[in-house]
């Protein structure tokens, strides 16, 4: 049987696991950030050196259920501690690689096992919590890493990377990969086991249409989001026409807005879930609508990426609960490969968002991209709809 722990014992394990998504958010992010510095070190051009964020999120797609199915029945204390081991090698070497290519390869070895251990950290929180409100909290503080990890971490590494070298910021990575794989060997409980069953016994869970519709979701929730996120500098900055330092400080408010967005899903989650997000698609419906007419206007443009900046990003914890009570309920033996679901198609809805809105851009400009997130967000509200009335029965 899984150990339970004290409330106090909890916290402190929730703390671990929020400074562990940060440090994966900062890993996988800071490349970004650094996309010139880098290619400047390596005598590259920047549109050559920009495929090292492609190589990174298919890495993560493709090897991510992978190493789920080859590792459910591995003790998740052994698993997590092994797998942040491998996150800091590759970290380390990111921060020293003397070539293009042998940073290539610290990049895939921190993708190989990034994905997985968002996952685990999901699974231990959700079979740790006492009861459903606790489990649907604690997912939302894990994804209040990854915010924190974009409002402080990433600006933090460029800074870093601006007054050192770009390779510091990987170093700062790596102390805290160490001191949060240092945190996990002494906290975690050791009695974690794994599942029992073979590759047969997890594949069965895609043989579930509720899973299909929960994915479609996420896809979909995911595209809404980047359906005009992905080009928000330009809409900042040329349509709403902000400066450069406004620029940053809108960019820091959408920042602690994802924050609070997280910290209220975990909320839905636990009240309702689907249920309770129906009416906050129907105002993304309405928001995404009215796009273009706000953002013809300086305030009531920023004041809509803040709206939906809160309202588009709030699915996270409500999907990754679904997935989980469904895995655990149905499918105990794939539940490791249900908790990787909800990363994996959400990177599909990202690419998938910014390739529509790259034609949108070109041919209808800027303010058209509401369109390209509400023709994803209204699929989005008719699978929460759908969604709820399975959780209802």
């Amino acid at each position: 049987m899984t150990q339970k722990l004290s409330h106090h014992q909890f916290n402190i394990l929730i703390v671990m696991f929020v400074l562990i998504s940060f440090m994966l958010g900062c890993n996988e992010f800071m490349v970004v950030g650094n996309l010139s510095l880098i290619a400047g070190t390596y005598h590259e051009s920047l549109s050559q050196i920009s495929w090292l964020v492609a190589v990174f999120a298919w890495t993560y797609a493709i090897v991510t259920p992978l190493v789920a199915l080859g590792t459910n029945h591995c003790n998740k204390y052994y698993l997590l501690v092994g797998m942040l081991l491998v996150f800091l090698v590759g970290t380390i070497l990111s921060a020293c690689s003397p070539t293009l290519n042998i940073f290539l390869l610290s990049r895939v070895i921190t993708a190989s096992v990034a994905g997985m251990i968002e996952s685990v950290l999901s699974v231990i929180v959700y079979q740790l919590a006492k009861d459903p409100k606790q489990r649907s909290m604690a997912v939302a503080y894990i994804y209040t890493g990854f915010s924190l990890a974009s409002v402080v971490g990433v600006p933090l590494g460029t800074i870093i990377a601006n007054h050192w070298r770009w390779q510091d910021a990987f170093v700062m990575v790596a102390v805290v990969t160490a001191v949060a794989t240092l945190l996990a060997f002494m906290v975690l409980p050791r009695n974690l086991p794994g599942e029992k069953g073979n590759f047969r016994d997890q594949l069965v869970l895609l043989k579930d249409y509720q899973i299909w519709w929960g994915i479609c979701f996420v896809i979909c929730a995911a595209a809404t989001l980047y359906g005009y996120y992905t080009y928000i500098r330009p809409l900042i900055r040329q349509t709403l026409h902000f400066s450069a330092n406004q620029l940053s400080l809108i960019l820091l408010i959408l920042g602690v807005v994802d924050i609070f967005a997280n910290q209220a899903s975990g909320r839905i989650a636990s009240r309702g879930g689907f249920r309770t997000l129906r009416p906050v698609y129907i105002i993304n419906l309405v928001l995404l609508t009215l796009f273009s007419t706000l953002m013809g206007n300086q305030w009531t443009g920023v004041l809509l990426l803040i709206l939906l900046g809160f309202t588009v990003a709030i699915f996270g914890s409500p999907i990754q609960v679904f997935f989980l009570d469904l895995a655990t309920t149905r499918y105990p033996s794939a539940v490791m490969l249900a908790s990787t679901l909800s990363a994996i198609f959400y990177n599909v809805g990202i690419a998938l968002a910014a390739m529509s809105a790259g034609q949108v851009y070109r041919h209808w400009g800027l303010t058209a991209l509401g369109w390209n997130s509400l023709a994803y967000c209204l699929v989005a509200t008719i699978l929460t709809f759908a969604l709820a009335r399975v959780k209802r029965r």
